[in-house]
C-alpha cells in the first residue's frame, strides 16, 4: 500500500510538472527573427504566437521607459521615426486573451552623430570644369543640407553662395576668370544647427585640369614618376553587336585575348590582341529571377578576374552571385554566398583568386570582404560599415599581392586598408583629396609583376602608383598621342607591356603600350 502511494504521489509530481512546462511553454512572448537598421529604419521581425490577436511593438531610447510605438497583427515592424546617434531598445509583445506575453529585449544602434554633435564636411576635392567650380566632399551622419561659403582672402570674410542637399555644387554665379577663391563647408541638421567650418579649399577660376593638379603636386612636395605609355588602340563596340554601354572591368588571358565585362548590355566579349572582337557570351536574367538566374545570363556583370588555368570568374551585384567560364565562355559552375535575413543581398564588387583556388572577395552592400571557397563557403569575412580599421563603406576592387597581402579598396572612406592572408588589418593609406595619394571615389586596383598597386579613381578621373606600402609613386591622369582622356575609369589589367583600363563614360576599353 505504501509503494502504491508513493506511485500516486510521483505520478501526480510528474503531472504537476508536465502542466508548469506547458504553460511556461504556452507562455512564451513572441521569439525574435531579426531586427536590423537599413535605409533610414529599423526593420523588427518575430515568430507568431498562436494565442495571439495582435501584436504591440514597445521602444525605449537612452535608457528611458518603454512606450508603446504602435499595434500590428502581422509579424513585422518598420521604425521610421529613428535618430541618427541613438541606441533604441525594442521588445514586442503578443496580446492574447490571457493579457500581453513579452519578448526578449533586442539593442539597435543608429550610426551618426547626435544632433549638434556631428562634424564639418570633410572635402573631397574642387575643380573647374564647363565654366563653373565644382565642389565635392563627404556625407555627414545626421546632416540635412550643407552650406558653401566663398571669399577672395585666405581666412577671410567667407560670403554664403549656396547650399546643397547633396554631397556636391556648382558655383559659377559672380566668379571671375583669373581670381582665386577660397571655400568652406558647414553641415546642418533638422535642429538647423551648424557645425563650425570645415577646412579651407582655395582654387583658381579659369586653371585647367591639369594645372590644377600640377599645383597640388608641387604643392604636397611629392616628387612624381613619369610613366611612359603610348596608346595602341581603343576598343568601343563588339562586331555587329554593336556598341558597348558602360562597361566595367577587363581581364586578359594567357592567349593575350581581351574579356571585357559589359554591364548594362549584360554580356562577355572577347577580342582578339589586336582588338578583333571574336565572340561574346551572356543574355539578360528575367526581371524577378535574380535569385535564381540560368547559366550565363546576367543582370549587372560587374567586377572579373581569372586564374592561372584561363578560367573567368564574373561578379554579378545583381544576380548576388560569382559565374566561373572557361576562355571559350563555357559555363562551369555558379557560386553563391549565403546572407542572413538581415543583411543585404551579396554583391560582389572585387574578386581575387588564391594559389589554392579559393577567393577573397568583397561585399559591397554589406561593407565587408570574405575569404571563400569554390562552393561559397565563407572561410573568413572582416568589416562593417564605419570609419575605423578593418571598416568599410562600399568596398569596392580587392588584390592579393604574392606575399598573400590582401589590399581592399574602400570607397567612401577614401582609403586603401590592407589585411594578411587571416584577415588581420596590417595597414591602410590614402584620404580624401584630389592631390597626389589622395582619393575622391577610388574603384578597381591592379598589382603589377613589380609589386606596386595601380589604382583608379572614378571621380578624380585618374591612375594613380602606389608603392606595395602605399607609397605614391605615379599619377596619370592624360596622354600625349592620345585625345581620349579618363572619364570614370575602372578596372585595369597589366600583361606584357601593356596597359588596358576600362574608361566607363567614354564605354570604351584604352590599350597602351608601357615605356
Amino acid at each position: 500500500m505504501q509503494n502504491r502511494s508513493f506511485f500516486k504521489m510521483g505520478l501526480t509530481i510528474l503531472l504537476l510538472i508536465v502542466c508548469f512546462i506547458s504553460f511556461a511553454l504556452a507562455a512564451e512572448g513572441p521569439g525574435w527573427i531579426g531586427a536590423f537598421f537599413v535605409k533610414g529604419k529599423v526593420g523588427l521581425k518575430w515568430k507568431a504566437v498562436d494565442s495571439s490577436t495582435e501584436y504591440k511593438i514597445y521602444r525605449s531610447s537612452e535608457g528611458g521607459d518603454f512606450t508603446v510605438l504602435t499595434s500590428t497583427t502581422k509579424t513585422q515592424y518598420f521604425d521610421t521615426n529613428v535618430s541618427s546617434g541613438t541606441v533604441y531598445v525594442y521588445k514586442i509583445a503578443a496580446v492574447t486573451g490571457d493579457g500581453e506575453l513579452m519578448s526578449t529585449e533586442k539593442s539597435i544602434s543608429i550610426p551618426g552623430a547626435k544632433a549638434g554633435e556631428f562634424r564639418p564636411p570633410t572635402w573631397i576635392g574642387v575643380r573647374v570644369d564647363r565654366n563653373k567650380i565644382f565642389l565635392n566632399w563627404d556625407n555627414v551622419d545626421g546632416s540635412m543640407a550643407y552650406n558653401i561659403y566663398r571669399s577672395k582672402t585666405s581666412g577671410g570674410e567667407y560670403e554664403l553662395v549656396g547650399s546643397a542637399q547633396a554631397t556636391k555644387y556648382a558655383d559659377k554665379e559672380g566668379t571671375v576668370k583669373g581670381e582665386t577663391y577660397f571655400y568652406v563647408l558647414t553641415a546642418l541638421n533638422e535642429d538647423f544647427e551648424e557645425t563650425p567650418y570645415s577646412e579651407e579649399k582655395q582654387i583658381k577660376y579659369g586653371m585647367s585640369m591639369d594645372e590644377q593638379k600640377a599645383a597640388e603636386i608641387a604643392e604636397s612636395g611629392i616628387v612624381l614618376e613619369d610613366i611612359a605609355l603610348t596608346f595602341l588602340f581603343d576598343l568601343k563596340t563588339a562586331g555587329n553587336l554593336g556598341d558597348m554601354n558602360q562597361p566595367t572591368d577587363v581581364v586578359i588571358d594567357s592567349k593575350g585575348q581581351i574579356f571585357i565585362s559589359d554591364a548594362l548590355n549584360q554580356k562577355i566579349h572577347c577580342f582578339d590582341n589586336s582588338g578583333k572582337f571574336l565572340f561574346s557570351w551572356g543574355e539578360k536574367t528575367k526581371s524577378g529571377k535574380e535569385d535564381v538566374a540560368l547559366e550565363s545570363t546576367f543582370s549587372y556583370p560587374f567586377s572579373m578576374t581569372i586564374d592561372k588555368a584561363d578560367m573567368i570568374y564574373v561578379g554579378d551585384i545583381m544576380n548576388h552571385d560569382i559565374q566561373v567560364f572557361t576562355n571559350t565562355g563555357e559555363f562551369v559552375k555558379r557560386i553563391r554566398v549565403n546572407t542572413t535575413g538581415e543583411q543585404e543581398g551579396f554583391r560582389p564588387n572585387g574578386i581575387a583568386v588564391l594559389d589554392d583556388g579559393n577567393l577573397v572577395v568583397t561585399d559591397a552592400g554589406n561593407h565587408r570582404f570574405m575569404k571563400i571557397d569554390q562552393s561559397g563557403k565563407i572561410l573568413f569575412e572582416v568589416g562593417k560599415r564605419g570609419s575605423k580599421n578593418s571598416e568599410f563603406i562600399f568596398p569596392d576592387g580587392i588584390s592579393v599581392s604574392k606575399d598573400n597581402v590582401i589590399s581592399v579598396i574602400d570607397v567612401i572612406n577614401c582609403r586603401v586598408q590592407q589585411f594578411d592572408s587571416n584577415g588581420k588589418f596590417i595597414r591602410k593609406f590614402g584620404e580624401p583629396g584630389q592631390t597626389a595619394g589622395t582619393f575622391g571615389r577610388p574603384k578597381a586596383i591592379f598589382e603589377n609583376t613589380d609589386g606596386r598597386l595601380w589604382i583608379s579613381d572614378g571621380l578624380g578621373n585618374i591612375v594613380q602608383v602606389f608603392t606595395p606600402e602605399g607609397e605614391v609613386k605615379a599619377a596619370i591622369t592624360t596622354f600625349e598621342n592620345t585625345d581620349n582622356i579618363l572619364q570614370t575609369p575602372r578596372g585595369m589589367f597589366i600583361k606584357d607591356g601593356r596597359f588596358y583600363i576600362i574608361n566607363r563614360v567614354p564605354h570604351q576599353l584604352l590599350v597602351f603600350k608601357i615605356g
